[in-house]
């Protein structure tokens, strides 16, 4: 019975409600979700984890990792002896630990100057392990870096806000994305769920509604695309008013999907919208120039500019 059981959408999203005003997806289009229960160390899951995380946290690990193991390896060269090493000149115990480690990365990078080298049994054994870690290594690094070029995803620019907006003899909601990056995306299909509050047996749980779209399909998509679901008498947004909207803790989830023809490779992306991001009686304002004979000029900084303008009565409900 939907009292005591989960009940789920397509969207997997759960309908009983602990708290109110979370989104269930985050700006940046992942799930607001938080998995717990799982062992800290998963090794079938460092390739995805290193494929996916930032830049800067990519770089700065793989810093990391490259100094804790050169650091290593001079710990073990300075505990066998750096008499070890060949033309090592050192005034103090700092001095050899410092010709430890920068033997140690030349050893592991496979540079090998030649200035300084083993001789002895000991160093001679580490140096052949290090060297062989260096190359198993670095030729990880390398398949870590194609991954996260190779990796194909979608990079949409959205409107700040989702907008009431006239349309035709009535209303419509409506927001704005484009594509940011300089591939070329075809065959783009949306689709959007509008997830509000209801009361149900006295209590309060989610309710997931498909949006019909005017246009959730784009054979081609150079440039920005203002997705329309207008709002008729079988919208489940009829009648609604903005207090409305705010009262059921509308979240508006929006999946886009398309093939990126630079990768050979379908793309995908996710989105929300809250009530908090609505502009009730506004219309977007053109953001590309035509000029004769000459490319059109697309303005990705003004996907979000709007004017407000009056809207038609339709926020009486249908049985009125």
């Amino acid at each position: 019975m939907a009292n005591d059981q989960q009940r789920k959408d397509e969207s997997n999203a759960s309908t009983q409600i602990l708290s109110r005003n979370n989104r269930l997806l985050k700006p940046d289009g992942t799930f607001n979700v938080d998995t717990r229960g799982l062992p800290w160390f998963r090794p079938s899951d460092a390739f995805q984890a290193l494929t996916r995380m930032s830049w800067l946290k990519f770089t700065l690990l793989i810093f990391a990792a490259y100094i804790a193991v050169n650091t290593i390896f001079a710990v073990i060269y300075y505990s066998i002896g750096v008499d070890e090493l060949t033309n090592t000149v050192s005034k103090n115990e700092w001095q050899k630990f410092l010709f430890a480690f920068f033997f140690s990365s030349q050893s592991l990078t496979t540079v090998g100057y030649g200035r300084v080298a083993p001789v002895g049994i000991g160093a001679s054994s580490v140096a052949a392990l290090e060297s062989m870690i260096g190359l198993l290594g670095f030729a990880l690094a390398t398949g870590l870096l194609y991954g996260r070029f190779s990796r194909p995803n979608a990079k949409l620019l959205q409107s700040r806000n989702i907008l009431i907006a006239p349309y035709k003899k009535g209303a419509a909601l409506m927001f704005r994305i484009a594509n940011m990056r300089r591939t070329q995306l075809v065959d783009v299909d949306l689709q959007i769920t509008y997830k509000r509050v209801v009361i149900e047996n006295e209590k309060e749980v989610r309710q997931f509604s498909p949006l019909h779209l005017e246009n959730h399909r784009m054979n081609m998509f150079p440039l920005s695309w203002t997705v329309i679901h207008s709002i008729t008498p079988e919208s489940p947004l009829w009648g609604k008013r903005l207090e409305d909207f705010v009262n059921e803790d509308l979240e508006i989830l929006i999946y886009f999907k398309g093939y990126d023809e630079t990768f050979s490779n379908s793309v995908h992306y996710r989105l929300s919208y809250k009530a908090s991001e609505m502009v009730w009686g506004a219309k977007f304002l053109p953001n590309f120039d035509e000029i004769a004979g000459a490319p059109t000029i697309h303005y990705l900084n003004k996907i979000s500019d709007y004017e407000h303008v009056d809207l038609p009565d339709f926020t009486q409900s249908a049985s009125a």
